[in-house]
């Protein structure tokens, strides 16, 4: 059997044939393939009258397009369909061809809007032009890129009468978006990256709307969050709101549609009234949905974008029948406390505490009920695998210096920062890694800036793709530098814990003078962080890794980047490299009689038994304590000073011990800060 074609599919295979009239495919454009298609629409038809499907035959797309030769097909291929459902072989094609058609996703595909569609020549189809817009792009798309699986849109929704939004696999959505500026059906389309937030700004203004109307409901949905805000106890009550008077003023709960709008655009005017997502997220400690009837959370899911840090939720008198009904919110609310779901059918089923202590690990009181201590939650970060201090084996502080003087160059100048470490054998690549776990902290913030540069070699199986992606020289590595966003990396000295570097020596590297045949040594330099990027006015924070292979060469400082990988990822914090064991560095051997470092000398201050194990002391609180000891004794400082050096640093010895002695160099430390005064 002739394997069934897509609905767009390849050119015709068959012999030389007459060309009839011309004719124009859906978009208005002159039909280039129309004699191939007709001979597939021939071949489908009886395919599809022999196997039970529609009798009516399909054109280009797919969609009915008339019957001419359909009984002729039919009667000439009876044989042939007869022994094709008989085959094996035949029938496994098929169901191949279902699995590789499974959707995926939504949230594991890149949202792409298209715009400007609205005035073309397909706008008096009956469906506006929807689907030639659909058709335009997959052949478009398709001639961007001959090899590999044919671009099928098979999810997508109409934002609006001219914007509709599609969902693409990452690889196939940056095809799409070389599309920006074409022309279809004689209107120049836009396509960029879908941002909904910015879509919600006017969803609930009537497509008829007067100048002005939009600026009304803002001022108006302003007036209801100022009275269901209460900033002393930071709490935001969007309780029953469907007897609000304000709102059944507005018309808000009389059609389905606009019902359906108001909670997403409501979440988008209390975004507006504050400069920055961190001020946003202090805002608010508690928010209510009680007696709202929700019998899910589809039209209030935006409530986890918009405070996702929040401690106390309550749910209570709702519908929710079961753990579906509130899948959207899995995972989310990583600080969550206390939740109230009393009244809803969920929490008679046997499931439900289960349920919601795996979905919020912080989660202490379920319907007024303590399901978790506070010392259960802490025991939860806990990891069978140890975290390890970073190794940092430098060589004559070549690794240090380098590290010291790239950022503050990458953020201030990198034109010169470009001239004086990387050469014309340098390369440089950038991967953006899209799923990667991101904190609670902060938004996730758009890659429009990155992805076309982007080299994740997961999604980018095109070779000339991955080719164009790594940049080599001084010329080509300037110019990708100059396109990414600014930067501001924090300090080193002042945040040392947001940063983690390792450094290991490697040899054979290629000599750039090329005298030594078994190449020279040089170091692998990692490094873990986070950056503040400024986008559209907004100050965006990001996790990142960054790799370099250091070597010597005939750059101005002697050193050269013969690599540099930059992978950047959402916010994660920086929680996870903290060292599960630390030490002190290591004192001179104690005089003779002098305590021992298990059980060192109590400071001035220290209550009896500090840092000495006693039952019902936890084996990190001894630890602690121990370090405290051995700083204290070893700086000069109390023990409440000495803590402070050790938990500022989150418990990093060496990273306290370096802060300790800067503030005292600089005289910042006061006279009580010692035990006795210097």
């Amino acid at each position: 059997m002739k394997t069934m074609k897509s609905r767009r599919g390849g050119t015709d295979r068959g012999g030389i044939r007459k060309r009839g009239p011309t004719r124009t495919d859906r978009d208005g454009d002159m039909d280039m393939e129309a004699s191939g298609s007709r001979a597939r629409r021939n071949r489908t038809e009886a395919g599809r009258s022999a196997l039970g499907g529609r009798i009516s035959g399909a054109g280009i797309g797919g969609r009915a397009a008339g019957s001419g030769g359909r009984t002729h097909a039919r009667d000439q291929n009876v044989d042939l369909i007869q022994r094709a459902i008989a085959s094996t072989e035949s029938q496994a094609n098929i169901r191949q061809s279902r699995r590789n058609n499974t959707k995926q996703p939504r949230e594991k595909m890149q949202a792409v809007s298209i715009r400007g569609w609205k005035d073309s020549k397909t706008s008096n189809h009956k469906d506006k032009g929807r689907e030639a817009l659909l058709g335009f792009l997959e052949r478009r798309m398709n001639t961007i890129t001959k090899s590999g699986p044919r671009v099928r849109i098979t999810q997508h929704e109409k934002k609006s009468d001219d914007n509709m939004v599609v969902y693409l696999p990452h690889d196939q959505a940056e095809r799409m978006l070389r599309l920006n500026g074409n022309v279809f059906a004689g209107v120049n389309i836009t396509v960029t990256l879908y941002n909904a937030d910015d879509a919600l700004a006017n969803e609930l203004v009537p497509e008829d709307a007067t100048p002005g109307s939009t600026a009304d409901t803002k001022t108006k949905m302003q007036a209801i969050l100022d009275k269901r805000y209460y900033a002393a106890n930071k709490l935001l009550d969007m309780s029953d709101l469907g007897n609000d008077p304000d709102l059944q003023a507005m018309g808000i709960f009389n059609t389905t549609s606009t019902e359906s709008k108001f909670f997403p655009a409501l979440m988008k005017v209390w975004e507006m009234r504050y400069d920055s997502s961190a001020a946003r997220r202090e805002a608010v400690d508690s928010a209510s949905l009680a007696s709202n009837n929700l019998p899910n959370i589809n039209v209030v899911t935006t409530l986890a974008q918009t405070v996702p840090d929040i401690k106390n939720l309550d749910l209570s008198n709702n519908n929710f029948k079961d753990a579906q009904s509130m899948i959207g919110w899995r995972w989310k609310f990583r600080n969550l406390v206390l939740l109230d779901m009393t009244g809803n059918p969920f929490c008679t089923l046997p499931n439900f505490k289960d349920t919601m202590l795996k979905w919020y690990p912080k989660l202490q009181v379920l319907n007024n009920v303590q399901v978790r201590t506070p010392e259960e939650v802490a025991l939860q970060k806990k990891t069978p695998i140890p975290v390890q201090p970073p190794h940092f084996n430098d060589e004559a502080q070549i690794g240090e210096n380098f590290v010291r003087a790239f950022f503050p160059g990458y953020d201030n100048d990198r034109n010169s920062l470009v001239s004086n470490v990387y050469d014309n054998e340098s390369v440089f690549s950038l991967n953006v890694n899209t799923s990667a776990p991101r904190s609670m902290a902060t938004e996730t913030a758009g890659w429009g800036e990155y992805i076309k540069k982007s080299r994740n070699l997961d999604k980018i199986s095109h070779l000339p793709a991955r080719m164009s992606r790594s940049f080599q020289g001084v010329e080509a590595i300037r110019e990708a530098f100059t396109s990414l966003p600014p930067t501001r990396h924090p300090d080193m000295a002042a945040k040392a814990d947001q940063w983690l570097f390792e450094c290991y020596p490697i040899p054979g590297l290629p000599d750039p003078t090329g005298q030594s045949p078994y190449g020279v040594g040089g170091l692998s330099l990692t490094v873990h962080g986070q950056l503040e990027e400024s986008v559209g006015g907004k100050i965006e924070i990001r996790s990142f890794d960054r790799t370099f292979i250091l070597g010597p060469g005939n750059t101005p400082g002697g050193i050269r980047i013969i690599n540099d990988t930059f992978c950047l990822r959402a916010y994660g914090g920086h929680e996870a490299w903290i060292p599960d064991s630390v030490a002190l560095p290591q004192a001179a051997a104690p005089a003779p009689g002098a305590p021992s470092a298990a059980a060192p000398a109590a400071a001035p201050g220290a209550p009896d038994g500090y840092g000495l194990p006693q039952p019902g002391k936890s084996d990190t609180q001894l630890q602690q304590e121990q370090m405290v000891a051995q700083m204290s004794a070893k700086s000069g400082m109390t023990i409440q000073y000495s803590e402070m050096a050790l938990s500022g640093n989150s418990w990093d010895a060496e990273a306290a011990w370096k802060n300790f002695e800067q503030l005292k160099a600089s005289g910042t430390l006061p006279p009580t800060a010692f035990v006795s005064p210097p």
